[in-house]
């Protein structure tokens, strides 16, 4: 530039052109990249992660613009920006990699609107990159003047709902249970002769959903005589609530720590299994109600209760399960790890589960002379649930995992006979009749002998686990205010009626209720984790009298309340190790800067303490032990520490530790583990592990073990810490993390 201004005129005149011509060229391209939409033309392009494809159309104002993209292979997110350039709206919803995106835009003024077509990726997320294409279309134009007449239709169509939402309603008095069954009475009509209830939840976190659940199991085992609760909880270890049930043998409360999922280790659950003690305990109640679980997500249990009555009735087939590679991880949940597995492993294991169940049943009259009927028959559903947890951890499981959900109900009522009648507590996204999930098997079975209950909300708290940066940051209690008001929770919610069921099977047929309910309808989706910054990914659009019978509504929620050993919280980040001799620490208790959950350890009877017995060096050390006995659940203690990576990236470090031990037999050991990982979800997280669960540490006397480990240059922390499985002690002292030569 320099040199044009040092010449002459003749040379700014051509310095002028050349810039007319750099702006002109730059104009040109940016319009480019503006894509104009018009009705009936739809446009197909790729995208891959870092692409932002950017849309208009032209409206004035009044006028509304319906546009839809449809994702393929990719999630999309959609910021729409009005003729000013202002963000207007962001559309995200939780269609995932496949499904469309619905953009609505009502035009405030006139001019060209934009929508910002990029790849959903969270800040800080290090999941690998994708590519996919996508269509985008508009799918409906109105004008100002048909605009303004179908929001007038709009608002008397709602209006009419409203009023016979409010007209047809059953209004219930509250959520808590003990309080009487006068304004349930019309529930008996709903639900009828039917032996199923299903009763869904929009969130695994809402106390009143719980308590609410419990009311309605109160009164139908009280006024409809049902029997049988089942929850969507781990089949095998949800025998032994149901012992404390049935007999009051036991803690309630370790009990359900003992079926692990935290969504259920809550007070108003507790409370609710406390009830069903009560109620049994009666002896005016002859007929007892009964606790089950039915889901298959852990199958330690499983397995060690199908090797026991093998052992007793046919140590061959015993021998078989035993020396399958893969099963005799499973026996152990430190060790085990799909993750590890291969394909054809998880093959081979699969066909020795199937080769048992066909062993059990050519031999059922000669085990059965044994043991009798009914424990054979409890030995084959574990076989079964064994069976189901591996094929549903299998990639595109979930099916599976619902299919499975459902047989093991079916199972449930035929082994209690043509009397049982059964309250099913799951998730709305279990309980619904839409294709492969739990509901549509259920509804397959039973067709109107079961009725199903789901559960809104239209604002309000629960408490879920905190998804965010590609990792999570623990359990904690979130408030959402109210939908859109054309939502299914919002037009529910403008009933006035704080807690209400509505019956969708006697909707209108025609008219403007029957049209507003034939148009699909936002509700809120919320599992066992959120993510704030994506809120609205958690509402749905759903035709949702082709999911339920019938809606449960609470209009404002608490979050539900943990038990002590039902939090959950994530370790603190160190700069540097702390504490490594355990001297720093009072006797008795956790040692500082170690981490490790006090109330769930306790649960299944595990002591992590600071220790004066016997120290390697010093005067104290660390001791993890668990008496000789009957425990609920199948799980092992964990004590931990976790660093900052950052003056570790790109080095080797060596974890070394002493350890002594009083631990015999299988299964009861101890181990040092060291981890080392990036921000992201489940194992895509992991960038090293190596927790020794092919070496196991029994030594009596004092001795040095040690783990050595690259730290990848990705690494965002360092976890480290001691194991012990099974029963005994064990103690650990003088730990080190050093950096060392390659």
């Amino acid at each position: 530039m320099s040199n044009y201004l040092s010449h002459g005129g003749g040379n700014m005149k051509t310095l002028t052109m050349y810039l007319f011509a750099f702006l002109l060229l730059n104009c040109s391209s940016a319009s480019t990249q503006v894509k104009t939409l018009v009705p009936g033309k739809e446009i197909e392009s790729p995208m891959s992660e870092g692409a932002r494809h950017t849309y208009q159309v032209a409206l004035k104002s009044g006028q509304f613009v319906h546009v839809t993209v449809e994702q393929i292979g990719i999630d999309l997110v959609i910021s729409v920006l009005d003729p000013n350039g202002e963000k207007i709206d962001e559309v995200d919803g939780p269609t995932g990699t496949q499904g469309t995106e619905n953009v609505m835009i009502e035009a405030k003024t006139s001019g060209n609107y934009q929508l910002e077509i990029y790849p959903h990726k969270i800040e800080g997320d290090e999941e690998p990159l994708v590519k996919g294409k996508y269509k985008v279309q508009i799918e409906e134009l109105l004008s100002a003047s048909e605009y303004k007449e179908r929001l007038e239709t709009n608002r008397a169509r709602r209006q009419t709902t409203i009023q016979w939402l409010k007209d047809n309603a059953v209004p219930l008095k509250g959520v808590e249970a003990e309080q009487g069954f006068e304004d349930m009475q019309p529930l008996k009509q709903i639900i009828g002769d039917a032996r199923l209830v299903a009763l869904g939840e929009a969130t695994h976190g809402t106390r009143e959903f719980f308590q609410l659940k419990h009311r309605m199991l109160e009164f139908l085992v009280t006024e409809m005589e049902f029997n049988i609760f089942a929850i969507e909880a781990t089949m095998p270890e949800g025998f032994d609530v149901n012992e404390y049930v049935l007999t009051g043998k036991g803690d309630p409360e370790k009990a359900l720590a003992g079926i692990y999922f935290w969504t259920w280790d809550t007070e108003e659950v507790l409370e609710m299994i406390r009830w069903m003690r009560r109620y049994n305990a009666d002896p005016n109640h002859t007929k007892k109600v009964k606790f089950y679980g039915y889901d298959m997500t852990y199958g330690t249990r499983a397995l060690k209760v199908l090797e026991n009555y093998l052992n007793k009735v046919d140590r061959k087939v015993a021998a078989v399960l035993n020396e399958n590679a893969s099963l005799s991880l499973i026996k152990s949940p430190y060790k085990w790890d799909f993750a590890d597995i291969s394909k054809e492993e998880m093959s081979k294991t699969l066909q020795v589960i199937a080769s048992t169940i066909k062993d059990l049943d050519a031999n059922s009259g000669k085990y059965i002379a044994q043991t009798g009927e009914k424990d054979w028959k409890v030995a084959r559903l574990h076989a079964n649930i064994l069976s189901q947890y591996i094929q549903s951890n299998i990639p595109s499981g979930s099916a599976i995992r619902d299919s499975s959900m459902a047989a093991n109900i079916h199972w449930i009522m035929e082994h209690e006979g043509p009397d049982a009648k059964i309250v099913i507590w799951a998730h709305n996204g279990h309980v619904n009749t839409r294709k492969n999930w739990m509901g549509q098997f259920l509804r397959e079975m039973y067709g109107k002998d079961m009725v199903v209950f789901g559960f809104a909300f239209n604002q309000g708290s629960f408490q879920a686990i905190w998804i965010s940066f590609g990792s999570s940051r623990g359990l904690r209690p979130f408030h959402v205010k109210p939908l859109p008001e054309e939502s299914l929770d919002a037009t529910l919610g403008a009933t006035g009626l704080p807690y209400a069921a509505f019956d969708l099977r006697r909707l209108p047929e025609t008219g403007y209720v029957a049209e507003w309910f034939a148009k699909p309808r936002k509700t809120r989706y919320i599992g066992a984790v959120f993510n704030p910054q994506a809120a609205s990914s958690y509402a749905e659009d759903v035709q949702v009298t082709e999911l339920y019978d019938v809606l449960l509504f609470v209009d404002e929620t608490t979050a539900a309340r943990p038990n002590p050993g039902g939090t959950r919280s994530k370790p603190r980040i160190l700069t540097s190790p702390k504490n490594l001799n355990f001297e720093s620490s009072e006797p008795g208790v956790i040692p500082e800067g170690w981490s490790a959950h006090k109330y769930r350890l306790a649960n299944f009877d595990f002591i992590v303490e600071t220790s004066t017995e016997l120290p390697q060096q010093g005067k104290k050390c660390v001791k993890i032990s668990r008496k000789f006995g009957k425990h609920y659940g199948e799980t092992y203690a964990l004590l931990l520490q976790r660093l900052d990576a950052t003056s570790y990236r790109g080095k080797r470090i060596k974890l070394r530790a002493a350890v002594r031990t009083e631990l015999e037999g299988s299964g009861n050991d101890a181990y040092l583990w060291l981890k080392v990982n990036k921000r992201g979800r489940d194992t895509q997280s992991l960038l090293f592990k190596d927790n020794m669960k092919d070496r196991p540490i029994k030594t009596s006397e004092w001795r040095f073990f040690e783990i050595t480990g690259e730290v990848s240059d990705e690494a965002q922390w360092i976890d480290f810490g001691i194991a012990l499985t099974g029963e005994g002690s064990a103690w650990f002292d003088s730990f080190s993390l050093q950096i060392v030569e390659p």
